[in-house]
């Protein structure tokens, strides 16, 4: 433990994953919509990947010698610390491989928040950004590993994989998009975020509450949105292989082509991972094995006139395996394979000068096929098919009006498809239309006050009509200082599971019984954030939020005996608060680096308890630290936990046995040489502090990785 807590004390030494919100300074540095990638190396029309629109045009590398210039000198000084928690920077603590080491950081555009493309530092609704730098930097191989210790989030591996909690709110709060559309596959109301492969991920954004005004069901913890590269080179690729213990090994390929109108971008990972077992005394694994793959292509075409285009498809398979022990010592050898395909295509025209209209249309389909087979008998033997279907199509209208007023105004079709041997009836299926509307109106320039005020409404051919408007603010009363605010409404319509499910399982001695007469989960929300800024080479940012839900779906005991019947009720009343504290700071000798602490209050107001699983107190830390001059670069992270509450019931009586889990701490490393401009060699080192058991904390045990990466 002494170990651990060295490690700690190292990873707050130094610099970060960079989070958050750009000041109005660093803001000023680009022009209206203007981006600059972690990795531009020449202008290039590649479009947004959310806004269906011409993309912001990459900025010429400058070289260590032609930015000289105080003025560059200053950018980039800001660009490293003044960009809020969340902010998306290029700085020299977070360049990565792929980038050319010298570029001048700017601001970058961001869409999740409002659905269109704005400035980080204008948003009114706070948002945080995890850049491509900070992602190679990380050397996270998957969505789960790269967020695992985001502050006010929190992975979770449970059975159905490493599912996310934001601010509290468990993962059937949190919508998961990749560019702007919804991950399907769900399974038990989460979606598995080792899923989601990194390799051809541009930045990651992030808005935390109720974001349901904009995106429906699902939004009200908030938004993670994945958002893919975009060809930027005339031709050009890279190479990523490491292998290291559990005999896991990583490989990542892509290629790229720009022309003059046009742009095309292929990416393809293998992954392979070995089980692995936190209690070898018995034949049980923790932790199951992986073998999976992934392929994808984007492209996009902008032609002479207002027309737009763009569109993407991808596969991917992942087969996992593993031992279950079951209560009365039989074995289990149990298997999955999920398979998913997904495609978008997405045209836009430019109607004038301040107005962009947009069509979308997307089509996403998951299958999951899991076989258990008990070992020397068949009488528990299991096959199951899982096929879900999800459809979109939408139109979105931008507009500017004068100096003042900013709106967007959409309308969707949602379509969702279920065969599953678990429901009741075999299928289920629901359709749900919705329009929304919102207006970003600024009503003073001196100190600059934005308002945002929407609304979004719903029609569900299972559940009616669900209203959920959010009134957000900000207002920079100073040259240091930002506030931001929000306050809105948010529902969660139950899933098909909730609705239709029909599971037994004989060897534990339960079954579950879906509910077809449920309601949706209702919210209400609010938030509050302050950014100071005390010099170029500081943020302080605070932060706090509540939630309070209503009509919570739970489970609720039907009838006891040997065979337990459990089944789904809107029984349950939560109300989850808490806040953030964090600090970055820009040290001599190339240091840099971030805390924060994050308070996480749930209460079950029905059962009179904390929220299950849920720490009250999460310390995090991001580090890094880069010597150009020997082509090294080093990068630690680290979170301490609290203790949690869990409430199993281990004697079977139908009664809660609670107990709270121990702290842990868990620390990652990565050091990375790069041997000359195109080649690079790395380790990396996971879950270095070796926390996790069976129980309540099955993450995968220390493990180191060593690769290279490849540039053409």
């Amino acid at each position: 433990m002494r170990g651990s807590w060295c490690l700690l004390v190292l990873a707050c030494a130094a610099p970060q994953v960079a989070w958050g919100r750009a000041s109005p300074e660093l803001a000023q540095a680009a022009a209206p919509g203007e981006a600059v990638s972690a990795e531009a190396e020449q202008p290039s029309p590649a479009s947004n990947p959310s806004l269906n629109e011409q993309a912001p045009v990459a900025a010429e590398p400058v070289s260590a010698e032609s930015s000289a210039s105080e003025d560059a000198a200053k950018v980039s000084k800001q660009a490293e610390v003044v960009a809020g928690p969340g902010a998306s920077t290029t700085s020299a603590s977070s360049t990565p491989a792929e980038a050319s080491q010298d570029e001048v950081p700017v601001a970058r555009t961001v869409v999740t928040a409002s659905r269109t493309q704005e400035r980080l530092g204008e948003t009114p609704v706070a948002t945080e950004v995890i850049t491509r730098a900070d992602i190679v930097a990380s050397g996270a191989r998957d969505a789960s590993e790269l967020l695992a210790a985001h502050p006010g989030l929190e992975v979770v591996q449970t059975f159905a994989g490493a599912s996310l909690q934001v601010q509290g709110l468990g993962p059937e709060y949190v919508l998961v998009l990749v560019d702007g559309e919804r991950v399907a596959g769900r399974v038990a109301g989460s979606v598995d975020l080792s899923r989601l492969s990194l390799e051809d991920v541009e930045q990651v954004e992030i808005v935390k509450g109720p974001s349901s005004v904009l995106y429906g069901s699902d939004a009200v913890g908030g938004v993670v949105n994945f958002i893919t590269r975009r060809a930027r080179k005339p031709l050009g690729g890279e190479l990523r292989v490491a292998y290291g213990e559990l005999e896991r090994l990583d490989l990542d390929a892509t290629g790229e082509a720009r022309g003059e109108s046009w742009g095309l971008r292929l990416s393809g990972g293998l992954q392979r991972r070995a089980s692995y077992d936190l209690e070898p005394a018995d034949v049980g694994t923790t932790g199951s094995s992986l073998e999976g793959f992934d392929v994808s292509a984007s492209g996009d075409l902008k032609g002479e006139g207002p027309l737009s285009l763009e569109g993407s498809a991808g596969f991917s398979r992942r087969t996992q395996r593993g031992v279950d022990l079951g209560v009365a010592g039989a074995v289990f050898d149990r298997a999955s394979r999920d398979t998913s395909i997904n495609s978008r295509l997405a045209p836009s025209w430019k109607l004038n000068s301040g107005a962009t209209l947009r069509v979308e249309g997307s089509y996403s389909h998951f299958q999951r096929r899991y076989l258990r087979d008990q070992r020397r008998a068949s009488a528990l033997d299991t096959v199951e098919d899982t096929r879900e279907q999800q459809g979109r199509l939408g139109t979105q209208l931008d507009a500017r009006v004068g100096e003042r007023h900013a709106f967007v105004v959409g309308a969707e079709l949602l379509g969702e498809w279920l065969v599953a041997d678990r429901l009741e009836t075999g299928e289920g299926d629901r359709g749900r239309a919705s329009l929304y509307a919102q207006d970003s109106w600024t009503l003073a320039t001196g100190p600059k006050l934005v308002v945002v005020p929407g609304a979004r409404v719903d029609v569900d051919t299972q559940f009616g009509t669900a209203v959920t408007p959010r009134l957000a603010a900000k207002v920079d009363p100073l040259s240091w200082l930002t506030v931001r605010g929000s306050y809105g409404w948010g529902y969660r319509a139950p899933g098909f599971q909730e609705l239709l499910l029909d599971f037994e399982n004989p060897s534990v001695g339960y079954s579950v019984r879906g509910n077809p007469d449920l309601k949706p989960e209702r919210s209400r929300s609010f938030s509050v954030s302050t950014e100071v800024r005390p010099s170029d080479a500081s943020l302080i940012w605070v932060s706090a939020y509540q939630h309070a839900l209503r009509d919570m779906i739970g489970t609720t005991l039907q009838q006891g005996g040997e065979q337990q019947l459990f089944t789904y009720v809107n029984v349950a009343r939560a109300r989850v608060r808490g806040g953030e504290l964090g600090l970055r700071q820009r040290f001599p000798w190339r240091l840099s680096g971030e805390v924060a602490y994050t308070l996480t209050d749930g209460h079950d107001e029905e059962l009179d308890r904390a929220l299950e699983g849920q720490a009250l107190h999460r310390l995090t830390a991001q580090a890094t630290w880069r010597h150009r001059e020997w082509g090294l670069e080093t990068w630690v992270r680290a979170a301490l936990v609290g203790k949690r509450p869990f409430y199993p019931d281990t004697d079977g009586d139908g009664l809660a046995n609670p107990y709270k889990s121990e702290a842990y701490v868990t620390v990652d490393a990565r050091i990375a040489w790069r041997a000359r401009e195109s080649l690079q060699f790395f380790v990396l080192g996971s879950n270095l502090a070796d926390a996790g058991n069976p129980t309540d904390l099955p993450i995968p045990p220390r493990t180191f990785q060593a690769g290279l990466s490849f540039r053409l």
